[in-house]
């Protein structure tokens, strides 16, 4: 019914809610209490009815005949990003309306429902209910006299984030039908794919073991990063960008030694990655400062702290990583070779084809880094390569700690805290 809409249009999402909640008695109760307990406690009327309620979406009547469709109670809900704290009072209103979602619940309770995808675009007049949309067989006066009594004055509003950890839970629960679940996945696949920031997964509580799920709670607990190191009066930020597929978000530090502050879940780990030294003009900062500056601290980095230090050795071109080559060296003997500028940048054929049939006489690579070495010249057209000698910084908390330290609300500092240790050894801050 929504095609002509663009794909992220709200009546879509609207309509995808309600079609959600027809089907499924479960979460129409759960949408209802929901609602109910933001009401004063005078107000409420639980019920254990479990008959389907009647939805619409789209609709500018709403049935209100006393004997088939009596409404009681008349409520206005607002869906939307974020809840606006202040109280917006509803009244009976002469305009022309048109409600995204009317919803009727056996017993009298019904719900209008105004969504929007952002909550500064929230016009009040919109929540309140218009006269001429009730029908039914009773005349202006009796109508009046009862819909005075049945409107609740303040709109009730939730937050997109909140419905969304319902439906996740209730799929995740023991009472979901097959059929129940597969409708409310769909749901949750259709907000994560045109919806994002109204994203459930703000937990890893939450997220399980579902990939899409970790991944964007990563990507929001690298907003939060960024948005701390912000506070901190650094010109930090979020960068989109598939650096390889273990990697598709990242925080972008620009300019810096090591510009991609890194995550990922494994094996119910969070693991957080530095990788400093990633392009040869990195490379050249790294080597320079430690040419200063006692390299001690780096390299005990495995001995003082919980961090570990891998070499990351790899070849680009034009800033494109082609090829990555595992080493059996250890750190120091990697950090010493490198030391040595001449051995890393710009390394036309020849002489790249000579170092690389060294260092797989000395251990550095092996005979399969070697060949793709090989290769790129002999199928390309490329005359050089640059050869990178990165390292790889990471450390990791199991998740348990982790989802310990979300509900505490300290996870973003115990991370920003932690990334100062390696940082500091080459002389950076978050």
């Amino acid at each position: 019914p929504f095609d002509s809409r663009f794909r992220h249009h709200e009546d879509r999402l609207t309509w995808a809610f309600l079609v959600t909640l027809k089907y499924d008695p479960y979460l129409q109760n759960f949408l209802r209490e929901m609602v109910e307990t933001q009401l004063p406690s005078e107000h409420r009327e639980y019920s254990n009815i479990w008959e389907p309620a009647h939805i619409s979406t789209q609709v500018s009547k709403i049935d209100s005949d006393p004997f088939t469709h009596p409404i009681d109670r008349l409520v206005s809900v607002l869906l939307t990003d974020v809840r606006i704290q202040e109280t917006v009072k509803v009244k009976w209103s002469c305009r022309e309306a048109r409600y995204d979602g009317v919803i009727k619940y056996p017993g009298g309770l019904t719900l209008i429902i105004e969504n929007k995808l952002r909550h500064g675009e929230v016009w009040k007049e919109q929540l309140s209910p218009s006269w001429g949309s009730f029908s039914g067989d009773i005349d202006d006066v009796k109508l009046h006299v009862k819909l005075d009594v049945m409107l609740h004055d303040s709109a009730v509003c939730l937050e997109w984030s909140e419905i969304l950890e319902g439906v996740l839970r209730y799929i995740n629960s023991n009472i979901a039908p097959l059929g129940s679940r597969e409708i409310a996945r769909d749901f949750l696949s259709f907000v994560e794919n045109r919806h994002p920031n109204l994203t459930p997964y703000r937990t890893f509580d939450l997220c399980g073991d579902r990939p899409e799920a970790l991944n964007r709670r990563i990507s929001l607990l690298l907003n939060e990063l960024a948005e701390l190191a912000n506070e901190r009066k650094l010109a930090n930020e979020r960068k989109l960008e598939v650096v390889d597929e273990k990697y598709p978000c990242y925080l972008y530090r620009p300019h810096k030694i090591a510009e991609r502050v890194m995550i990922e879940v494994e094996a119910k780990n969070l693991r957080i990655t530095l990788a400093p030294a990633d392009t040869v003009g990195q490379a050249r900062k790294f080597f320079a400062k430690f040419d200063k500056d006692d390299k001690e601290a780096f390299l005990s980095l495995e001995e003082s702290s919980e961090w570990t230090v891998r070499p990351n050795l790899h070849f680009s071109f034009i800033q494109k990583h082609l090829i990555w080559a595992e080493t059996t060296w250890e750190t120091l003997e990697y950090f010493k070779h490198f030391s040595d500028g001449s051995l890393y940048g710009r390394k036309y054929r020849d002489e790249l084809l000579t170092l690389a049939e060294q260092w797989v006489g000395d251990g550095l690579i092996d005979d399969q880094a070697r060949d793709k070495i090989k290769a790129e010249f002999n199928t390309t057209n490329r005359q050089s390569l640059n050869v990178v000698p990165g390292f790889l910084v990471s450390r990791k908390w199991d998740l348990d700690t982790v989802i310990q330290w979300e509900k505490s609300g300290k996870l973003e500092t115990q991370i920003a805290n932690a990334l100062a240790i390696p940082l500091k050894t080459w002389g950076e801050e978050l």
